[in-house]
């Protein structure tokens, strides 16, 4: 059933976590046709309006605990980006200072005494 289809049979105006809702339920019961399962909406025949919207409230609960769920998640990324950027800078100084430990004129010459004695 399309949106403006329940909402001519209806004059109701659900947002959109509430039709799909609406929708769900419609797909899910056996109804004689569109009409029936609008009035029965419309007249919360059985409680179904009651229970579609407990249904959506319910999803608006989860898709809020997933926001919060997601800011602690990027938080958690930020915080390991930040503890890796600062690793890697630390590394690149610890290279930097090895390669001009190693191309300094006083280990080069121990290195160069290192392999002439080997070399005997």
């Amino acid at each position: 059933m399309l949106l403006s289809e329940f909402q001519n049979h209806t004059d109701i105006f659900p947002d959109a976590i509430t039709y799909e809702e609406i929708e769900r339920e419609y797909m899910d019961e056996r109804w004689e046709s569109k009409a029936q399962f609008c009035a029965a909406y419309k007249f919360n025949e059985g409680g179904l309006a009651e229970k579609i919207q407990r249904a959506a409230n319910d999803r608006l609960i989860e898709l809020g605990e997933g926001t919060a769920q997601q800011q602690k998640t990027r938080a958690k990324m930020a915080a390991t980006i930040k503890a890796l950027t600062e690793e890697l800078e630390w590394l690149e100084a610890a290279y930097d200072k090895a390669l001009h430990d190693m191309l300094s004129p006083s280990l080069c010459s121990m290195i160069q005494q290192r392999v002439r004695e080997i070399l005997r």
